[in-house]
């Protein structure tokens, strides 16, 4: 039983990050051959970088994403290696 309701809890946290329509544009955007950083992800959506982190940090804390430092600058990719991540994948592409 433990189990089954980290599982519910997980599932239902990665539900509520991609329930908000600009992180799920970040999330679907980070799915590209690229790994875009904060600045150009806020370039292309035309959002603040301060907007951008807080969504990429709320996409990292519910396990779809993880960040990579470069010097100054703060890259993403989506966890495409996660079994949980991977079915999400199936549903949102």
């Amino acid at each position: 039983m433990p189990t089954t309701l980290k599982n519910e809890k997980e599932i239902s946290g990665i539900f509520n990050a991609l329930g908000d329509p600009n992180r799920l544009r970040i999330f679907k955007l980070l799915l590209g051959p690229k790994e875009p950083c904060v600045s150009e992800i806020a370039r292309i959506l035309d959002l603040s970088v301060p907007a951008i982190s807080q969504q990429l940090r709320i996409l990292e804390l519910s396990g779809l994403v993880r960040k990579e430092r470069r010097g100054q600058m703060t890259c993403y990719r989506v966890k495409t290696e996660d079994p949980v991540v991977k079915n999400i994948l199936k549903l949102t592409t």
